[in-house]
């Protein structure tokens, strides 16, 4: 079906989606269906700045509250992605997550206090019988259970799973584990290999200038479905300005849905089509030559390889194999992206897209998707991707120094890890892991046995191969949890910790992405903690370290003696170091910094890149040294479908939900309330299965952990997908009955999906390490 939304106007668009109940994802302005926003908005008696932390995107927030309670939020017109700071009389904006917030803040189910597991059987049927305790006698038992391992077995003994932060980072260097792990690999680290190998030398960038954009190409990103704030923003932004949109995408998302032409992709199957879209743009001499010849490197390389290896339209077409996806088609869309009339064209991604690690040929699509940008020269220039221009603040070991007295009696590191990750070359350094691999060795104490556990705010639903990951989490002797809610993490934990919700303490945070310019926003309390013995993460770690005899290599980073930390004297120290302070930043009337002069605030495009050449290198030095592919090459599918398994299973996100934390709020569920195996309604028909009838989903089972692989869910039939292709959306199954509102609703798509041993990952060979979420073959039949 040919989508007319172009011709409806954006207001239009999203008061008709509202209607549907489909484009909650959508940013908006104040919102409209609350028809009190307004008399809300002008009867609070304090009004405070924020910003969102539902997701990374961090929108900036004005918060009004009364009686001492959080009564509405909006967006910050003064903050670039959630706002327009070139005219901020049009108001801020926020997504639906945003708005939404306020009754997680609010909501019952909350960890309030303290928890210690009773039952000593752990299992997702085992209720853990919590009982409550105080935070010493917390504390107290984590840290003994803690110096134990690590006396037995050896600082390695200690997983911590959480991604970077100042004060946990310490922690696990003055213990010595290698096996800090975050989940990235099921998240971008294809894309940043890719970017670091051929661009930034260090991670990936996260502003796409989409609403300058004339062209844009999409391959799985669905920028306005999966409300990401500034993304809906500028691709609303660019179709308003006439902007042409093109999705490749298995399933008709709301990005595709609103294209101009959408490519339903087989999946797994979008780096054959950049591949020949790379071969026309240089078989036809069609690229950027001002810009491929002043700032790239290894462009004959690259047509040699892309023309002996005969990537062409017409190959990736037989390919492929899809009605309506031809090598004319492949011709048209390559030569409409390279042409002069459509820049800055922009191949937009972003994390758990095709390039995201959701396939074993991930990498290497995301190569050749930063070829693409390069080739039309649309890296770091105005419509294009953007590198990033954050503040230049101090970083915490350069204000809080180790003495060089205590350095010295810090362990020495071991470099194997718990996941393999150390064979990831030059990406080893990245604070990520490999969710993939952790179950294998912890289950096979390969390379070593590990037995404790810290964990914060990650649940096993988000991994692959989720119910061995819930049998590796039952093999260790300890696992203490860091949360706001009493989630499966909680559910399967010893111990178990409340924090604040992020409206209760205050902070700031640089914009990542938007950060055309250097900007920091504001994080002041807007309520105060709800709960008293819910307590700042930062102190809580201190609180641990010193009860682990650690106190001295945290010694004066605090404020107000042992633990209090409200990050204020961090802060104070980077904001002096830009000329500014926290009093300054906190007393704002946009809460936003930025740079005074205007001609700081002008995006001045890079010349110079951080390669070994100083270019963009379509022929990766770095990769070629470390024994990858320099180039992107064409990889099949882990796996591909047949006979007894004739689906692909593809994975998304509702718009009002992120991942797992907000399956227990009213308002998200009201908008989803489970989720469903979506089918093509007339492969369904063909089957005998009907709307709403139960069915099962089944996957294989994995070489090295043979195990029943099948979730039930109802059957929602569509038109605007794949007839081979099932879609599942992520973070249902829930079996933390603590959760009142998210408990028994749906099922998890994590149970279909394979984790995988050692070897099999190095005979990948991937840079990025990615776990290949969607790279499985189903069976569905009738429950």
């Amino acid at each position: 079906m040919k989508s007319d939304g172009l011709n409806m106007k954006r207001r239009t668009f999203l008061k008709a989606a509202l209607a549907t109940g489909a484009a909650v994802g959508a940013g908006m302005p104040i919102p409209r269906f609350a028809e009190a926003a307004e008399e809300i908005v002008e009867d609070a008696e304090a009004v405070r700045y924020t910003f969102c932390s539902v997701c990374s995107a961090g929108c900036g927030m004005k918060a009004y509250v009364k009686n001492s309670r959080l009564v509405h939020v909006e967006g910050n017109p003064y903050d670039f992605a959630a706002g327009n700071p070139y005219n901020p009389e049009e108001g801020g904006r926020l997504c639906v997550k945003g708005y939404n917030s306020i009754r997680t803040l609010y909501d019952p189910d909350r960890l309030k206090y303290p928890l210690r597991r009773t039952n000593p059987n752990k299992g997702i049927n085992e209720d853990p019988g919590f009982e409550r305790i105080s935070w010493e006698e917390a504390i107290e038992e984590a840290a003994s259970r803690f110096k134990e391992s690590i006396g037995q077995y050896g600082p390695e003994s200690m997983l911590i799973m959480s991604r970077s932060h100042d004060y946990l980072n310490r922690l696990r260097d003055v213990i010595g584990t290698p096996n800090h792990i975050a989940h990235q690999s099921t998240c971008f680290t294809t894309q940043q290999a890719a970017w670091a190998g051929m661009v930034t030398g260090s991670g990936r960038p996260w502003t796409h200038d989409l609403e300058n954009s004339k062209y844009i190409l999409t391959m799985g990103f669905d920028g306005m479905g999966k409300a990401k704030n500034p993304h809906l923003q500028g691709l609303s932004k660019a179709l308003q300005r006439g902007a042409k949109l093109v999705s490749l995408d298995p399933y008709r998302s709301k990005t595709a849905a609103r294209a101009h032409k959408w490519l339903p992709i087989r999946p797994g199957y979008d780096l054959a089509f950049a591949l020949a879209m790379i071969h026309v743009i240089l078989t036809e001499n069609l690229y950027n030559r001002e810009f491929v010849e002043n700032y790239t490197e290894g462009i004959e390389e690259l047509r040699s390889h892309i023309i002996s290896n005969r990537y062409t339209p017409e190959w990736a077409a037989e390919l492929i194999d899809t009605p309506g996806i031809t090598a004319d088609v492949i011709l048209e869309i390559a030569r409409e992206f390279a042409d002069p009339a459509n820049q800055p064209a922009h191949l937009a991604h972003h994390k758990r897209d095709a390039a995201g690690p959701n396939y074993v040929n991930s990498s290497s699509l995301a190569q050749a998707q930063v070829t693409l940008d390069a080739l039309v020269g649309s890296i770091d220039r105005p419509g294009g991707m953007i590198l990033p221009r954050n503040p230049k603040m101090p970083k915490f070991d350069s204000l809080f120094p180790i003495p060089e007295e205590l350095k010295e009696q810090m362990p020495e590191r071991r470099r194997e890890r718990i996941d393999n990750w150390e064979e990831r070359g030059p990406f080893v350094g990245f604070v990520n892991g490999n969710f993939a691999t952790l179950p294998y060795g912890i289950l096979n104490e390969d390379p070593y046995p590990v037995k404790t556990a810290l964990v914060r705010k990650y649940n096993p639903l988000s991994f692959p191969d989720h119910l061995t990951m819930v049998e590796a989490f039952k093999k260790l002797d300890f696992i203490l949890t860091f949360e706001i809610y009493p989630s499966e993490m909680a559910w399967l934990s010893d111990i178990v910790l409340p924090e604040p919700h992020w409206f209760e303490f205050s902070g700031m945070g640089s914009r990542k992405y938007h950060s055309l310019y250097p900007q920091i926003h504001l994080r002041q309390q807007v309520v105060s903690p709800l709960y008293e013995e819910t307590k700042g993460f930062g102190g809580a770690i201190i609180n641990l370290a010193e009860a682990m005899g650690y106190g001295e290599y945290f010694k004066d980073t605090s404020e107000g003696g042992s633990g209090n930390v409200s990050g204020g004297k961090e802060r104070n120290m980077q904001l002096q170091a830009l000329g500014s302070s926290w009093t300054e930043l906190n007393n704002s009337a946009t809460g936003v910094w930025e740079p005074e002069d205007p001609a700081d605030r002008e995006l001045v495009p890079t010349e110079k890149f951080k390669t070994p050449s100083g270019k963009i290198e379509f022929y990766s030095t770095l990769f070629e040294e470390h024994g990858y592919d320099p180039l992107p090459t064409w990889k099949p599918r882990r796996e591909e479908t047949d006979e007894e398994y004739p689906f692909y299973m593809v994975i998304s996100r509702a718009p009002m939900h992120k991942m797992v934390q907000t399956q227990n709020n009213v308002l998200a569920l009201a908008g989803y309330p489970e989720n469903s195996a979506v089918l093509n309604k007339a492969t369904a028909e063909e089957m005998g299965i009907s709307e709403g009838d139960e069915v099962y989903v089944e996957s294989r089972s994995a070489a090295w952990m043979d195990r029943e692989r099948k979730i039930k869910l109802k059957a929602k039939l569509i038109e605007g997908i794949r007839p081979d292709t099932v879609m599942i959306y992520h973070g249902f199954g829930r079996y933390s009955s603590y959760m009142t509102k998210a408990f028994g609703r749906g099922a998890n798509d994590g149970n279909l999906i394979m984790s995988m041993n050692f070897d099999e990952m190095r005979r990948l060979n991937d840079p990025g390490m990615g776990t290949g979420m969607q790279d499985h073959a189903v069976k569905i039949y009738k429950a």
